[in-house]
């Protein structure tokens, strides 16, 4: 899957370099817990839903994590 010029990031980095934008990664490294460290990012944008649609259009064996990069949203529940 890495091919030449392939970057491993840091979570931490990936968060810095896309605020705000929702990141898909090829795992690389995890922590001692088996949660993602570093990796490889496939595909970044502010819309979800592009980028699942862009991990499902993939032919990846290694393991993808998606994450938001930005505050939490507050979720606000109308119910009538």
């Amino acid at each position: 899957m890495f091919g030449k010029g392939s970057t491993v990031i840091s979570i931490r980095d990936i968060q810095r370099i896309y605020p705000n934008q929702w990141v898909a990664i090829a795992v690389v490294e995890t922590d001692t817990d088996g949660f993602a460290v570093a990796g490889e990012v496939i595909v970044h944008d502010s819309d979800e839903r592009f980028v699942w649609g862009a991990v499902k259009l993939g032919n990846i064996d290694d393991p993808i994590y998606v994450f938001y990069t930005g505050p939490r949203r507050k979720l606000h529940v109308v119910a009538y």
